[in-house]
């Protein structure tokens, strides 16, 4: 199967977004000028993700002036009525051609706590199988008018119902993906953990009788034409963050993801490789180049959602940094040895990122079958 690459598509966008200085205010003429630069760059289309804006209304506004790509927009189940979701999806793909996509989102506690929502992360995968189960039923009804007098109806785009791309990685969120997900995804780490998470997810899909339609990955990346121009791009990220900006970083997540427990004092990380990080930034110095590969043309990095990954679980910001040659032999043997079948990435800034990947990379990628 062939990759399809997609892009973010986000407000959080800038030099260094999880920086103060290096995070462009909001901009809806940018962001729509970073929609037709994915769409003018070949992409198969774009992540729509939850961040302040609604990605709906955004998604909206960007189809409007696109004519191709698909929109993959991050949604939140049990949030909004099913039915009023599909309505929503149904007058989206009518405007826009049938080109909706929908992320499905579970979402953290303390997200979920703003929303008035205070079911459990397990439970709410739960009740997302119905959810989702009520959702494609009315989406496939279309809808149509309350009022008589004009009998209007808006038709399914999409005869089979739009395609639902999620990710899970525990065993509550896997089943649900088992269920109820045509797309499983996961975050890009090394190949060996992409394959066991892709594996478990293909047996617990094929235990409800069903298979994926396609399994994605999502990644960061930095591509030249040289691999040493991609290799002190990917590291300046690191030397204009600084160690303290890092530091502080980590301690908020920590302190976070540890509920005020830990702080990056006391935080012990799970393996050797993530504790040589903190070893080092508690020197005062940043990890090495070579500390901080994974996987071949594979390095952890920062994102705009996710400093340095030292918990090695759940979000992560793995780059794909080299050439064209060298990024496409990797995500070659994901292809061929764990199945990978879709990608999508993100770089900062996004639209020159986008650009330079377009350029080098999506013709690449579109080869790999």
């Amino acid at each position: 199967m062939a990759i399809k690459t997609l892009w973010y598509l986000s407000l959080a966008d800038g030099h260094y977004p999880w920086c103060e200085d290096g995070l462009y205010p909001v901009d809806f003429d940018r962001y729509r000028q970073l929609a037709q630069a994915i769409e003018d760059g070949g992409f198969h289309g774009a992540m729509v993700a939850t961040w302040p804006n609604d990605p709906f209304v955004s998604a909206a506004m960007a189809a409007s002036c696109t004519r191709r790509m698909k929109f993959l927009v991050a949604v939140y189940s049990r949030m909004t009525p099913p039915k009023l979701l599909a309505q929503q999806a149904l007058t989206f793909d009518a405007l826009a051609g049938g080109r909706l996509l929908l992320n499905l989102i579970n979402g953290r506690d303390n997200i979920m706590r703003s929303y008035g929502i205070t079911t459990s992360h397990a439970d709410r995968y739960r009740l997302g199988v119905d959810y989702w189960r009520k959702f494609e039923l009315s989406y496939r009804q279309g809808s149509t008018s309350h009022f008589p007098n004009t009998p209007l109806r808006i038709a399914a785009q999409q005869p089979m119902g739009v395609e639902r791309w999620g990710t899970g990685d525990s065993p509550a969120g896997v089943a649900h993906c088992a269920e109820v997900v045509d797309v499983y995804l996961t975050m890009m780490r090394e190949q060996a953990v992409v394959t066991q998470r892709f594996a478990t997810a293909n047996a617990e899909a094929a235990a409800h009788g069903r298979r994926f339609s396609g399994l994605g990955a999502l990644a960061s990346v930095v591509v030249r034409p040289a691999e040493s121009t991609a290799l002190e791009d990917f590291y300046r990220l690191f030397v204009d963050t600084g160690v303290d900006t890092l530091r502080e970083k980590l301690n908020e997540a920590i302190v976070r993801c540890s509920a005020g427990r830990l702080d990056f004092n006391t935080f012990q990380a799970p393996d050797a490789r993530r504790q040589g990080w903190l070893d080092s930034l508690r020197r005062g110095q940043l990890p090495t180049l070579a500390a901080l590969r994974l996987d071949d043309h594979l390095y952890a990095g920062m994102t705009a959602w996710s400093s340095l990954d030292v918990f090695g679980s759940g979000s992560s910001a793995a780059y794909l940094v080299g050439n064209a040659d060298g990024i496409t032999s990797t995500v070659r043997r994901y292809h061929d040895q764990a199945g990978l079948s879709a990608l999508i990435l993100s770089g900062w800034p996004l639209m020159q990122e986008a650009q330079a990947t377009a350029r080098w990379l999506v013709p690449r990628l579109a080869e790999i079958e």
